[in-house]
């Protein structure tokens, strides 16, 4: 039987959630769409934790793994093989942020004291751990720390809260770092299928 993640208590205090805190300038990966920025605080409802209104999140990672497999997600479990056209439309940054955030370490043993489950984190249904980022935001966290569903081991996940949108802030950084090809062969995943046109050398 699996154990139901239910919504955040009303009631509760989550002022003293376990935390992790990402350090200012502390390197992390996000993989992004290609020719655009990495930073971006998204409000929409496509993301686990995503805040809403004028607030949004950004999803980062502790390796270049994590932020591969959580961009390519189911694209790559039912066949073993990403598209080539999927690997070509995403590359791999690596970011910091200018001050601390700290995040509430959702997947740490203390967790389940405040009736948090594995659940959270693997459950398709994003209204409910929406609903525990917008608590914890309120309870005065900068993020979430998480075990991505898409990897196993050790919290690796990061979903930080911002203004929505892109960052006004000086001292948000980013350098490209992987394409998404090769981003996707250094953690052992195949690409396949053809290159794009602009690679072919045409031979009259």
């Amino acid at each position: 039987m699996t154990a139901k993640q239910p919504l955040p208590d009303p009631a509760t205090d989550y002022t003293g959630f376990p935390a992790h805190t990402v350090l200012a300038g502390e390197e992390m990966y996000r993989a992004h769409t290609s020719g655009k920025g990495a930073w971006w605080f998204d409000n929409g409802t496509a993301g686990r934790f995503n805040l809403h209104g004028r607030h949004g999140t950004c999803c980062t990672a502790t390796s270049v793994d994590t932020a591969v497999r959580e961009k390519v997600r189911d694209e790559v479990f039912a066949t073993g093989v990403v598209s080539r056209a999927f690997a070509n439309s995403f590359a791999v940054s690596t970011v910091s942020a200018p001050r601390d955030h700290r995040c509430a370490a959702v997947s740490s043993t203390a967790a389940a004291g405040y009736l948090v489950v594995r659940e959270l984190v693997t459950m398709a249904d994003y209204s409910v751990p929406r609903a525990w980022a917008e608590t914890l935001h309120r309870a005065g966290f900068d993020g979430v720390f998480y075990g991505s569903a898409y990897t196993t081991g050790d919290a690796s996940a990061y979903a930080l809260f911002g203004d929505a949108g892109e960052p006004t802030t000086a001292g948000f950084t980013e350098a490209l770092s992987l394409t998404g090809p090769d981003a996707c062969t250094s953690i052992g995943m195949k690409v396949e299928g053809p290159p794009p046109a602009h690679a072919l050398t045409v031979i009259s």
